[in-house]
């Protein structure tokens, strides 16, 4: 018998040699394919994470800046977290969605930001009225007395007065400081 060495291309795979040695195939690009996920993954949630951080620490700062009684640098600061908030609502939706559970966890915390930041600029509003000269704000208002004047009221509570031509729960107008007293301007 006359024996010749058999070529592996000339002998016919299997369904099953096939599937095996396409999935070799997959798996031996796999890894490239998944740094690269992983990479752009990284590049967003981490972007996301250091931008959270940077919030809090704003935040943790206006608790002190409160407790030093420093209201415009806590109305600086409110700025500063607005940024903060865009920029990581941009950033997360820009390509967070590439990891789903990051991007609705971060979403989450834009929209957690947005309520300390109105819960915020209303306290210092109740503190410090005054460092919103020339802003124009809305807050709840319960007068103590009312002062008609020609074609509207004056409604006082406190060194808050409102001008307008009726009263809504919630007031919102130009604010006017005037040493210790603010005006707000309705109409």
């Amino acid at each position: 018998m006359d024996s010749q060495p058999i070529d592996i291309m000339e002998v016919p795979l299997t369904r099953t040699q096939a599937i095996l040695a396409k999935l070799k195939a997959v798996m031996t690009n796999a890894p490239k394919w998944i740094g690269i996920y992983l990479g752009l993954v990284g590049l967003f949630s981490f972007n996301c994470f250091i931008l959270e951080e940077s919030f809090q620490t704003v935040m943790f700062g206006s608790w002190s800046a409160f407790d030093a009684r420093e209201y415009r640098l806590i109305k600086r600061e409110i700025q500063t977290m607005e940024g903060l908030r865009t920029t990581l609502k941009v950033v997360n939706n820009v390509g967070g969605w590439l990891n789903p559970f990051g991007w609705v966890a971060y979403n989450g915390y834009v929209n957690a930001e947005r309520e300390y930041i109105d819960a915020l600029r209303a306290k210092l509003f109740a503190n410090a009225p005054e460092v919103f000269h020339g802003d124009v704000v809305s807050f709840s208002f319960v007068p103590q007395e009312e002062e008609p004047q020609d074609g509207y009221s004056l409604y006082k509570n406190g060194r808050i007065t409102v001008a307008a031509k009726t009263l809504q729960p919630v007031v919102t107008g130009r604010v006017t400081a005037n040493g210790q007293q603010v005006l707000i301007d309705a109409r």
